[in-house]
């Protein structure tokens, strides 16, 4: 059985004090050049690896979290990313850790901004999770997370700010031009195509951005196509949406960039139209027009999971001082009325 060293071995084999080899481990303090290279060849000898749960429970420390999200009682998307969050509070529970959920409204950015600012006045807090859904609130919020260095985390949307200590998430562009080529076997080359966007500000959503600009980018690829954006509200499907679908054939189809694909199906039923729909999510109403063949294709964006891992990430960082990269991204998974109930096992 390989023999488990300790740190009274590495500093033995180097040379130097049991607090100067704890310097290092830890990167607090002064160490001279001649230690440094004594005690990084002596761990590199041993291939000494510290115990994480041991130093954190040596530390005694107290870790703060604020988690904000979405308000899943506004929108039902976001309930699987609270059943995430709560996951990773009960898998770490045998750990000295204060961690607070927030929910905010996703059609108001003043409510994002308000709620974020009041919660990274915290005292003592160490670390922050949120979907960053409106891009010029959430840099603003980065800003200042960044001036009180409280580690950053963000999933859902990708930002570009260089504020953000890690991003759990798809590329949105490439979910984007996925989307695309899905409508792209689904027409003609004389076909229209609307990108719908719903209850959302577009100028300041980051999300539908990326995912209209990896569409359009796919299409210029393939030719001339019609390409129609639409930028509505729930209640205005009943005023606007049949004078749109009046323009619209059965060779046509439309590519929803949120989760809300169903208020088209529903719209275009209500019409008597039958068109391709490309859209986003597993809620319900989603599924259940993917099943009777009102939509085609609905892109799973994995909310649960990335909830659940930009939390683990902040919590193994703090505690265990592990290495989390910037940026993780989740496969873009396609899902159809044949694969469908493998997802909602």
């Amino acid at each position: 059985m390989k023999k488990k060293h300790t740190i009274k071995d590495i500093a033995k084999a180097a040379g130097v004090s049991i607090g100067t080899v704890d310097r290092v481990l830890h990167k607090r303090g002064k160490v001279s050049e001649k230690a440094l290279k004594a005690v990084t060849n002596a761990l590199k000898e041993f291939d000494y690896k510290p115990n994480p749960i041991a130093r954190t429970l040596k530390n005694n420390a107290i870790y703060s979290i604020k988690v904000l999200i979405p308000d899943p009682q506004k929108d039902p998307y976001w309930e699987p990313c609270m059943e995430g969050v709560n996951d990773i509070i009960e898998e770490f529970s045998a750990f000295d850790l204060e961690i607070e959920t927030h929910c905010y409204d996703p059609s108001n950015p003043s409510s994002f901004l308000t709620i974020g600012e009041q919660l990274i006045q915290t005292e003592n807090l160490n670390a922050f999770l949120f979907v960053p859904l409106f891009e010029k609130e959430s840099n603003a919020l980065l800003e200042k997370l960044d001036a009180k260095q409280i580690l950053s985390a963000t999933f859902n949307s990708s930002l570009s700010s260089e504020h953000v200590d890690q991003h759990t998430g798809q590329d949105l562009y490439s979910s984007g031009r996925v989307g695309a080529k899905l409508v792209h076997s689904l027409i003609n080359p004389h076909s229209k195509i609307a990108i719908v966007h719903i209850d959302e500000t577009f100028n300041n959503a980051i999300h539908m951005k990326q995912k209209e600009q990896g569409f359009n980018s796919f299409f210029k690829e393939m030719g001339s196509f019609q390409i129609k954006t639409l930028t509505l509200n729930s209640n205005e499907f009943g005023s606007k949406f049949p004078g749109i679908v009046a323009q619209f054939d059965s060779s046509d189809a439309f590519f929803v960039t949120t989760s809300k694909a169903y208020e088209v199906a529903k719209a275009l039923k209500k019409e008597g139209k039958k068109c391709s729909i490309v859209g986003y999510d597993l809620l319900a109403n989603n599924v259940t027009c993917l099943k009777t063949g009102e939509i085609d294709f609905l892109i799973h964006q994995s909310p649960k999971t990335q909830a659940s891992l930009g939390l683990k990430g902040l919590i193994e960082t703090l505690l265990f001082g592990k290495e989390i990269p910037k940026k993780r991204l989740l496969p873009i998974d396609i899902v159809n009325s044949e694969n469908v109930e493998s997802y909602l096992i």
